[in-house]
């Protein structure tokens, strides 16, 4: 079973996470895990953090001339902020005022440390940095397995952005090199940011992420914890901020004549009319492309001021801000893709045979020759 664990604080020494199970013998390029790391980090309305971290992953573990072998591996990204917090003292980090809206409050009523310093530090959305790289690494073994994970922001506050088919090589391009990593009406989405940022306030939104070449047969109705469209909306409502999660598109209105996906034959094949469903049906994949939509609500530390409560003097107070993004609506579609490649992986290794490449691809060209002939 393909699993992780990772720990770190957000302005700790670092962030490491230790993977089991993937199969040996597959290419892993750190490059690109680099490369989705600083993707991560990009687009406009991201805060001052962004200018200090410059994430790089190191491999020390599960690694062999390049390749998998089997063995865990451990990925380790530095916090560069650490040094600029390593000599500050206990009065200077001692928080007692939670903001409303994040996890300082919730996380002293369970581990009850004193200081709400500490549930900021390990709930903080920094965290995402190593999820991206143990999604990344998952990439580059479904790259190998002819799936590949694109997204966009489709919504900020309120204002829409074109849908478009994210596999179009051409149209994606035009969103890999937006800021705002949107199809059209850059600016306005631009000025959007901008006019938060002056009001001190912050925005949420919806992203699109889609994937292509995932395998028919992926899931189970068996039980209910089997159902792949559970396990994905379970692990995208982790990702910190995010409220809502629909798999197929969640501003379609229509009855179900409109809505559900027609099948027909066509040279030797099976295909769908429309992909409402977003490649799901029943809890398992269907062969069209697996489309979810993720809502991040607005960054709750905002310079605007909200109701709070000092808890050591037990009086009424205005919260406090902790450096923070305008909206991280844009970073969130990276950390899609990278929640989807672990889960997407996760359910691949445990429908297959899955020690090591070449038993892997020969079980999945094996459904797929059986499947040939529905």
């Amino acid at each position: 079973m393909l699993r992780f664990l990772d720990a770190g604080e957000s302005h700790g020494k670092g962030l490491c996470a230790i993977v089991e199970g993937l199969p040996a013998n597959f290419s892993i390029n750190i490059q690109n895990i680099n490369k989705e790391l600083r993707r991560r980090q990009e687009g406009y309305g991201r805060g001052s953090r962004m200018n200090i971290e410059k994430d790089q992953v190191e491999i020390i573990s599960g690694l062999s001339e390049g390749k998998t072998t089997g063995a865990p591996v451990t990925l380790l990204i530095q916090n560069l902020d650490y040094e600029n917090w390593k000599h500050r003292t206990k009065e200077e980090t001692f928080v007692s005022i939670p903001r409303p809206g994040h996890g300082d409050l919730t996380g002293e009523f369970k581990y009850a440390t004193g200081d709400l310093r500490n549930s900021i530090e390990r709930s903080s959305a920094r965290e995402t940095a190593i999820r991206v790289a143990v999604g990344a690494l998952c990439k580059e073994v479904l790259r190998e397995l002819g799936v590949e994970i694109r997204s966009k922001v489709q919504t900020l506050y309120g204002l829409n952005d074109t849908f478009c088919d994210l596999f179009d090589d051409g149209l994606y391009e035009i969103i890999e090199k937006s800021p705002m990593r949107v199809l059209r009406q850059e600016a306005s989405f631009m000025e959007l940011v901008d006019e938060a940022r002056k009001k001190g306030d912050t925005l949420g939104g919806w992203v699109h992420a889609s994937c292509q070449g995932v395998m028919k047969g992926l899931g189970s109705f068996m039980h209910y914890d089997r159902r792949l469209d559970g396990l994905l909306a379970g692990a995208l409502m982790s990702i910190q901020g995010v409220k809502q999660v629909s798999v197929g598109n969640p501003f379609l209105y229509a009855s179900g004549y409109h809505y559900h996906d027609g099948i027909t034959y066509e040279e030797g094949t099976l295909k769908r009319v429309t992909n409402h469903a977003g490649g799901l049906e029943g809890g398992i994949t269907n062969g069209e492309p697996l489309d979810v939509f993720c809502y991040m609500k607005p960054i709750p530390s905002l310079l605007l001021k909200l109701p709070s409560v000092d808890l050591q003097e037990k009086e009424n107070v205005d919260s406090r801000y902790e450096r923070s993004d305008v909206t991280a609506v844009v970073p969130l579609s990276i950390v899609v893709e990278h929640v989807l490649a672990f889960e997407l992986l996760k359910e691949i290794l445990n429908s297959f045979a899955r020690d090591n490449k070449e038993e892997l691809i020969a079980s999945i060209e094996k459904r797929e020759e059986r499947l040939g002939v529905l």
